[in-house]
């Protein structure tokens, strides 16, 4: 019995961790190794993990970078429709029609 409500509470607790600090967990980063990083403040990214604030465009590329993701991947877990964006994919594929 104890171990099932250890597990339980592990599994509510993963509940509030947000994409992005799981992002960084799974990088095995800490906040101060993504402050050496990336040049931008523990207190800074927290507000980013919380949801009380956002990357700008040039933090989010570096937050993609690192994490070797896609921005589009990025902003559809920082909670941004990215529904009417298209793939790389289609973008080359139109690219290349248009051109000839």
């Amino acid at each position: 019995m104890k171990q099932t409500s250890v597990k339980m509470k592990e599994t509510e607790s993963d509940k509030n961790i947000t994409p992005l600090r799981k992002r960084r967990e799974s990088a095995n980063l800490t906040r101060p190794d993504v402050k050496r990083l990336i040049g931008v403040s523990e207190r800074r990214q927290a507000d980013w993990e919380s949801g009380k604030a956002m990357p700008s465009l040039e933090n989010a590329a570096a937050l993609a970078k690192l994490y070797g993701i896609s921005l589009k991947t990025l902003f559809f877990e920082l909670g941004i429709d990215v529904s009417q964006i298209p793939d790389d994919k289609e973008l080359v594929r139109n690219n290349h029609t248009s051109q000839g």
